[in-house]
């Protein structure tokens, strides 16, 4: 369905993957105004296993025949897609712009080498290619600029966090942070999951800290196959296997904070994780690693709750976290919460608009074109922007 141009805003259009929108980026689209299509509109792939062939053709047939391509000044799109940047290259006037939001494991997987030679390549040349990135959290921009060095286009910081009325809810949970109990919540169940999730990590960790501390817990909430479980778990001893726990996904995640102390989250790239937002606004003690987006955040409360990417270092942060006194463990906790406030949905929608706002002002997306005045063209005016040359305001 078409939408009316908010004020300040070219009219945008937000292609996405299958099997939908991610939930928080959606929301993102819709606060500037963005109307949905797939991405794969036509000639169906990104979720089937379709042949290579098939899945070149969709990107030719889709950048041609996007319905009404000329109405929109900007085309938001939902991670890193190939067919967009043919679009720009081939059917698009100069005038209309591409932009990418990347607040998934892509760009991880990118500098890690994880993708093959050719299909990093083809990544890079398209992620060089959009007009500008919208990143969430510092290291989606740390890491496009790495990859890409003076060819990256401009970067601007963004974030996400849960609605208010769930803050309201987290924020009045009373933690058991005498509890040696340890919570990770994320779901599959693709082996991919497990892998830039960190899952396997983790398991890992707790095992060694486990042998020290036989007090400890670990339980995982979030969907994963039973043959994930068992490549998680082989090899353990039958004492840290007993301590951690698969409860499968709960519409009840407030009970499992409230029955925890401390949140590991030790990913591979996760971009800006929301599980472990929430679990900051419950009053849990973070662990995360270098490696997950929210550790912007969490090396404020301490640098020492930011672990590498090795069982044993993170290991060592939960014996260290598990061993504080209630008082140390208490005032963590409340200096979380504090950090934590500023990161709801609603802010994070003010946000994005008067970021995508300076953003089309500074990429000649014809903001002012549309009936409104974008913000200033100052850096400063958006908390945590990020302009693509290393400045960055407060």
């Amino acid at each position: 369905m078409a939408k009316d141009r908010l004020p300040g805003l070219p009219k945008v259009r937000y292609l996405h993957g299958r099997p939908g929108a991610h939930p928080a980026h959606a929301r993102l689209a819709e606060a500037v105004g963005g109307e949905f299509e797939f991405v794969d509109f036509r000639l169906r792939w990104q979720d089937q296993s379709r042949s290579r062939l098939r899945t070149v053709a969709s990107w030719l047939v889709c950048a041609a025949t996007l319905p009404r391509r000329r109405e929109h000044g900007v085309f938001l799109v939902d991670n890193l897609h190939i067919s967009p940047v043919v679009m720009k290259l081939l059917f698009l006037r100069r005038d209309q712009k591409i932009v990418v939001h990347l607040g998934s494991h892509t760009l991880y997987f990118l500098q890690s080498h994880a993708f093959s030679y050719p299909v990093a390549r083809l990544h890079r040349w398209a992620l060089r290619n959009y007009d500008a990135l919208l990143c969430e959290g510092d290291m989606a921009a740390e890491i496009a600029k790495d990859l890409l060095g003076d060819d990256c286009p401009p970067a601007y910081r963004t974030f996400i966090g849960p609605p208010a009325d769930k803050v309201a809810g987290l924020r009045s949970i009373d933690p058991d942070l005498e509890r040696r109990s340890i919570l990770f919540v994320g779901s599959g169940p693709a082996e991919f999951r497990m892998h830039y999730k960190g899952l396997d990590l983790m398991v890992q960790a707790f095992a060694l800290a486990a042998k020290a501390d036989p007090a400890l817990e670990f339980h995982v909430v979030g969907d994963w196959g039973a043959d994930i479980v068992r490549r998680c778990t082989a090899g353990l001893c039958d004492a840290a296997t007993a301590r951690i726990t698969f409860h499968g996904p709960s519409m009840a995640v407030d009970e499992w904070y409230r029955a925890s102390s401390i949140y590991l989250h030790a990913a591979r790239g996760d971009a800006f994780p929301l599980a472990s937002i929430e679990a900051m606004h419950a009053g849990l003690i973070p662990i995360v690693s270098e490696w997950t987006g929210t550790r912007e955040i969490v090396r404020q409360l301490d640098p020492r709750l930011v672990a590498p990417l090795e069982p044993s270092a993170i290991a060592e942060r939960i014996l260290w976290v598990a061993g504080l006194d209630s008082k140390e463990k208490r005032e963590l906790s409340r200096r979380g919460r504090e950090l934590i406030a500023p990161y709801t949905a609603e802010a994070a929608d003010d946000h994005y608009r008067r970021t995508f706002a300076i953003m089309c002002s500074q990429i000649g997306a014809e903001a002012g074109a549309t009936g409104g005045q974008p913000p200033p063209n100052n850096a400063a005016t958006v908390p945590g922007f990020c302009d693509g040359h290393g400045r960055t305001g407060t």
